[in-house]
């Protein structure tokens, strides 16, 4: 009976750190959207390291953006709490421009702002 209990418990403590460990809402795949949001644009593939988020393009509707298939244009990106993340670069590849970024998910869709000196472009994706 000693043995079962233990097992019980050791199989209770790792359901629990389990549910501790669930995938961060940022983590997973994205459709991205031009900047007025009407037209599809990409799949971003976000995953998590060490506590940073990383964003690859996975595929583009654009015939001209398929040679940016693969590439990372999400970096350096950290959680903040509450479903906001900072402190990261976003790339345009069709502009070869870096932009600091800031973004803010609410259920499905995540709000990203990404800012270079003065200017500033802001996106809505959905997470797909």
């Amino acid at each position: 009976m000693k043995l079962f209990t233990k097992t019980a418990v050791a199989i209770a403590g790792l359901s629990i750190a389990s549910l501790a460990m669930a995938a961060d809402p940022i983590v997973g795949t994205w459709q991205t959207f031009d900047d007025d949001g009407s037209t599809p644009k990409g799949v971003v593939k976000i995953t998590e390291s060490g506590g940073v988020f990383t964003g690859k393009l996975i595929s583009t509707v654009d015939p001209k953006g398929k040679k940016h298939v693969g590439m990372t244009i999400i970096s350096g990106l950290k959680a903040d709490g509450g479903g906001k993340y900072s402190g990261g670069q976003i790339t345009d590849p069709e502009k070869n421009k870096s932009y600091r970024m800031t973004s803010a998910i609410s259920g499905n869709s995540m709000k990203l702002k990404g800012y270079l000196g003065p200017f500033s472009r802001s996106q809505t994706w959905r997470k797909k």
